[in-house]
């Protein structure tokens, strides 16, 4: 159990609360700094896809270094994404209930539109700057270990 927490859980968990204190911190830099509201979300998600790319990075590189499996510390690395899903899918069920509960139904292409930006903008594009973080760390990792064992010989 010590293994895995220091190799998944440790890395994990500190790629979440970094992504989302530089969330929360881009999210107020933006909404202060651009006038428009289509330039403040293109700076946005500008910035936030750089930060989840060092974040994710970051997050695999401490798995490895811990000596977590590639599994795992790509794990590590998009471990914020699952946050994000869990919010959002948390959103939709409780939206339905109430729906149910006040009798007020929504259209579904309008629900169907909002799922797919929130998951386009919330999980997709982050998730994939995460992971594209984690296997530049594991290809740069795994290029450095065959170096050594060049040297080595």
């Amino acid at each position: 159990m010590k293994k895995r927490l220091h190799q998944l859980w440790i890395p994990g968990f500190l790629t979440f609360i970094l992504s989302t204190v530089f969330l929360m911190t881009l999210r107020n830099w933006a909404s202060s700094r651009a006038s428009s509201g289509t330039a403040r979300m293109r700076f946005f998600f500008a910035r936030r896809a750089g930060v989840a790319l060092f974040v994710g990075a970051l997050g695999a590189y401490l798995s490895s270094r811990a000596g977590g499996s590639r599994g795992a510390a790509l794990f590590a690395s998009v471990f914020p994404v699952l946050g994000a899903y869990y919010g959002v899918s948390l959103d939709v069920s409780i939206d339905l209930i109430v729906e149910r509960a006040i009798g007020n139904h929504v259209d579904f292409s309008i629900v169907a539109t909002a799922l797919l930006r929130e998951g386009i903008g919330w999980i997709l594009v982050p998730g994939a700057a995460l992971l594209v973080g984690g296997l530049l760390v594991q290809f740069l990792l795994s290029r450095r270990l065959t170096s050594r064992s060049v040297a080595g010989s």
